[in-house]
């Protein structure tokens, strides 16, 4: 191999020894450069499909926001909730020349306990219907503490079934567990839990509906569960026997009974007076829960926080045919229009009596309402609301509901002037809770 070229060489020290580097041709290909033509078809197909996209998109958003709002259209038609009301002109109460006078029974033989538990017995079957329509209303909230510990509060309070158009149930129940509230747990008397939906609230009275999918409760439930029956508590006088149900005496799935004390207590809230039916029933002054007539019927929403601070172990109630326009429109999510005032009837007999105008004499005008801006004062006699007479708060109340947001009613008052009422007209551009 004497004709191989030598790429080493000894030297006379290994310190010498060189080599040397041979470097390999790298080679790189590349693409041939395109012409104008190649770059515009490019160009166009880049362009045409992200056209397409872009018309394919809007008409997928087009398609699936016009499903939603035909959706939620049908959803509104379907679910509007109706309540029959009660005229108060037709079951008006006895007075007391019309109330026959007391007889005397003679009972043939002593009352032993077990009439007790028949009597009893026969409460509990009067309120097993009414008491398959009782849930347990939660509210869940998220809180941190100033760790920035995370930490669930619930608000609790019971409620009542009201209504089941077939695709949900309506329950009436109290505002306060709803506060704030990020989740609403519904629980039925068979222990099932479901998903709710808060529809409205309503500050004045502190009741609120809220909805569940008839879906999400399964068939085992559903056969369990009953709607109550709101009943007509015009018709209601001193001495009929009443059932309270729910938590009147603090504890859960409670039933008690009694009579009736009285039903012409008032109870003012804003731009709205209710009765206050008054029982001989012991309950709780946290209790909450429903009255029932002797057919088990509802006739009072359980309101132990109004009437004088002594009374507040005693059952009492919201007059449920007061109520009922209050919760259809809550149940179909209506606005709750709002002047802000707080009034009482001035009756016939008084106006003559205390000679002032028949009317609502305003006890109170709410701080930065509508009512205050538009400049009622405390003791006007409102007369008239957009021209309809308004003698009772009620009838002033049915008139307010039928305005909306922002509309201008006129007022007509009756203000006390240096020696006697002169009349005035006020606009009140009227707002929503």
């Amino acid at each position: 191999m004497g004709d191989r070229k030598k790429i080493s060489e000894s030297v006379d020290s290994p310190s010498e020894m060189h080599t040397e580097e041979y470097n390999f041709i790298k080679e790189t290909i590349k693409n041939r450069p395109m012409n104008r033509k190649q770059i515009f078809l490019r160009a166009a197909f880049v362009v045409g499909a992200a056209a397409l996209f872009g018309v394919v998109a809007a008409v997928a958003f087009f398609m699936t926001f016009s499903a939603m709002g035909e959706y939620e259209e049908s959803r509104q038609e379907e679910h509007e909730v109706e309540i029959p009301k009660d005229d108060p002109k037709e079951t008006q109460q006895p007075k007391s020349a019309d109330t026959p006078a007391p007889r005397i029974v003679e009972v043939p033989r002593s009352i032993t306990l077990a009439d007790y538990e028949k009597v009893y017995n026969e409460i509990l079957s009067v309120s097993e219907s009414p008491r398959k329509a009782l849930v347990h209303v939660s509210g869940v909230q998220k809180k941190e503490d100033l760790l920035d510990n995370t930490f669930l509060s619930s608000g609790e309070s019971e409620g009542i079934i009201i209504e089941n158009n077939g695709s949900e149930l309506f329950i009436l129940t109290e505002l306060a567990a709803l506060s704030e509230a990020e989740d609403v747990e519904v629980e039925f008397t068979d222990g099932a839990v479901a998903k709710a939906l808060q529809v409205k609230g309503d500050a004045a009275t502190g009741l609120a509906v809220v909805r569940v999918a008839v879906a999400s409760v399964k068939k085992e439930t559903m056969d369990r569960i009953a709607v109550a029956k709101l009943g007509n508590s015009y018709s209601l006088v001193q001495g009929k026997a009443v059932i309270a149900i729910g938590k009147p005496t603090g504890y859960n799935d409670s039933v008690v009974y009694g009579n009736v004390t009285s039903v012409t207590n008032k109870v003012p809230v804003t731009d709205m007076e209710y009765n206050l039916l008054t029982t001989n029933i012991l309950g709780s002054g946290q209790g909450s829960g429903m009255l029932l007539d002797a057919s088990g019927s509802i006739i009072g929403v359980i309101a132990m926080a109004y009437g004088p601070e002594d009374t507040q172990t005693m059952v009492k109630a919201l007059s449920v045919s007061q109520l009922k326009p209050l919760i259809e429109s809550l149940s179909n999510g209506k606005d709750i229009v709002y002047m802000g005032v707080r009034g009482q009837e001035v009756s016939e007999e008084t106006a003559k009596k205390l000679k002032i105008p028949r009317g609502i004499f305003v006890d109170k005008v709410e701080a930065d309402s509508p009512a205050m801006e538009a400049g009622v004062q405390r003791g006007d006699i409102i007369t008239t609301f957009n021209k309809k007479n308004v003698h009772a708060m009620q009838r002033f109340y049915t008139e307010l509901q039928k305005c909306e947001k922002g509309q201008k009613a006129e007022l007509t008052v009756m203000r006390k002037g240096a020696e006697d009422y002169g009349q005035t007209k006020i606009n009140v551009t009227l707002d929503v809770q």
